[in-house]
């Protein structure tokens, strides 16, 4: 029982560690669990074939599939609404979407038309980007699937011998706090979120971009000053890099030499009209992309699990795989200096490229690198194509609905009939699994399924419950929801959940609390992720994008994840015996 203590201290440490990844932290304790002989590989792997997980996996790609055919973004850019009318609609969707697909897919879809039209009424994206996440969250406590949360428990009950979870448990607490959450969120999201998009009063974003001093360009051995690089609208001149050496604070009679690295720091703008207009100026050649000239100029943000999370910029092969260069980078509000080539990239950077022809197609769907500007128009399916799609979409609902199959049969069917038509390649299964998050998952139902053999649970709850008396159990229901909204706010709602399990099930076996309670407590307990940027995927995506400090989470969610309590707790303390 000690090395499995041990290894659950390691791992609550390491998950509070920013450089260790959740997926390390719980692969390499249920490795450690594995070596001391009190975990089979057979149990650890083997709870890849739960139904849970698999229902899971599945999911995954037929939502990411799904989102290149939904006309989501399409429908929000072209609304004509009151900013306060379109702020409703937009969650409305995101939650009825966020219910039957994955969150942070609805997110990443529909970030870049919001704030499209956003600037298209001369608004910020603020006040909608944070409500965007928050709906999504809430969306997806309506139903088992809506959220990896959910099925995870699910796995973890299945595989302790508790009974499952059903999306009849969790539709009406579902539906209450998501109802009361939009309401809430459309009534203070205007007053509390900062509206930075007013063109006078915006507080624009900032870049660091790289140039070089071109040889026979017009700049080589003229000052700053002569050379119309001082006083530039919206951009200054921080720093010179030559040979190995920093230059700065610039002064304006600095003679510039050919080859030079100039580093100019200004809002978004300002650097693209930096890098059209001046002639003597260039992006470096090592990093860009051909006829970089002539390209794009993009916006778009390291999602979370990113697998170029931790990477130098010259180590991703940035220009292979997506066919862009990194010419800027700005990181949680700041402006990022130094050379681009050895910043080492962080989920939730925004980043600033030069695109080639093929960035489009290089990054639609894809969960590594996520687009800022307008997306590609929808693909267009033949009328053959779509009539037989909506045929079987009928035929396996219907053949679900009657009991003739079972929900993760007809998701495979589902996927099956997808792959005949076309509408599904073996790319998307690569390309929208989380691998990262699965292996958190194997491991933490490995680890929790060792640590629940061992006692432990059962010994610390003897122990909580001779310190503190007898308690009632609105009150231990309280002490478990409290305890796993800190967790999931300060960890990640799978990590909470992971964690706090073994206790809960301890509760369940003492007596405490009714199965059906207790882990539906658990389960809105960990989507109860509203007080910071990085408790849930979908808070990190909207972070950059919407200019926001850690601390307009906490002013726009805390009283959001009262509400959210409040609502829980009540309906909860009606299923008590």
């Amino acid at each position: 029982m000690t090395t499995i203590l041990i290894t659950y201290a390691l791992v609550i440490i390491a998950l509070f560690l920013p450089k260790v990844k959740p997926a390390m932290a719980f692969g390499l304790g249920a490795l450690l669990l594995v070596l001391s002989g009190h975990l089979s590989v057979a149990e650890w792997m083997g709870a890849l074939t739960t139904p849970s997980l698999l229902i899971l996996i599945t999911l995954m790609v037929l939502a990411g599939a799904a989102q290149a055919y939904l006309p989501l973004a399409q429908w929000m850019v072209r609304s004509q609404a009151s900013p306060r009318r379109f702020l409703l609609k937009l969650m409305a969707l995101t939650a009825a979407a966020s219910s039957v697909m994955n969150n942070t897919a609805v997110v990443a879809m529909l970030m870049a038309p919001v704030r499209t039209w956003a600037l298209s009424k001369g608004r910020s994206a603020a006040p909608f980007l944070m409500p965007l996440a928050f709906a999504a969250t809430l969306g997806g406590v309506i139903t088992v699937i809506g959220t990896s949360t959910n099925l995870v428990l699910n796995g973890l009950l299945e595989d302790n011998g508790f009974p499952i979870l059903h999306s009849i448990d969790y539709l009406p607490i579902g539906i209450l706090v998501t109802v009361g959450g939009i309401g809430f969120l459309s009534l203070f999201a205007f007053r509390i979120l900062p509206d930075r998009g007013a063109p006078k009063v915006e507080l624009r974003r900032e870049y660091t971009v790289e140039t070089r001093v071109v040889a026979g360009g017009g700049y080589a051995n003229l000052s700053v000053e002569t050379a119309g690089l001082r006083q530039l609208h919206g951009l200054y001149l921080v720093e010179i890099f030559r040979q190995g050496h920093c230059i700065s604070p610039v002064a304006p009679s600095q003679i510039l030499e050919a080859n030079d690295r100039l580093f100019f720091a200004g809002d978004l703008d300002q650097v693209r009209a930096l890098t059209q207009s001046h002639s003597g100026l260039a992006l470096p050649q090592n990093e860009l992309t051909d006829f970089a000239d002539q390209s794009a100029i993009i916006e778009a943000m390291i999602p979370p699990g990113s697998n170029l999370t931790g990477s130098k910029v010259r180590d991703s092969q940035f220009r292979q795989r997506f066919d862009a260069a990194i010419v800027a980078v700005h990181r949680q509000g700041r402006r990022m200096e130094g050379k681009i080539g050895d910043l080492i990239l962080q989920a939730g950077d925004l980043l600033l490229l030069v695109g080639g022809s093929g960035f489009d197609s290089l990054t639609e769907g894809n969960k590594h690198l996520y687009s800022l500007d307008a997306r590609p128009p929808l693909p267009v399916l033949s009328k053959t194509s779509k009539g037989l799609s909506l045929l079987a979409a009928a035929l396996i609902l219907a053949g679900w609905l009657t009991g003739q199959v079972d929900f993760l049969t007809a998701l495979v069917t589902a996927g099956a009939a997808g792959g005949a038509l076309g509408l599904i390649r073996w790319g998307d299964v690569k390309r929208h699994v989380d691998w990262e998050l699965m292996t958190v998952l194997v491991s933490a139902l490995g680890f929790s399924l060792a640590l629940m053999r061992s006692g432990a649970p059962d010994q610390a709850l003897a122990w909580l419950q001779a310190s503190t008396g007898d308690l009632s159990a609105i009150t231990w229901l309280v002490m478990l929801f409290v305890a796993t909204t800190i967790a999931t706010n300060a960890l990640s709602n799978i990590a909470a959940l992971a964690i706090l399990f073994p206790m809960v099930a301890a509760m369940v076996n003492g007596g405490v609390l009714p199965s059906q309670v207790a882990f539906l407590g658990l389960a809105f307990g960990a989507s109860n992720a509203f007080l910071t940027p990085f408790g849930y995927q979908t808070n990190l995506l909207v972070y950059g994008p919407g200019g926001y400090k850690s601390l307009d989470y906490l002013r726009m969610g805390i009283g959001l994840t009262f509400l959210y309590g409040a609502i829980v707790l009540i309906y909860l303390q009606f299923l008590l015996p």
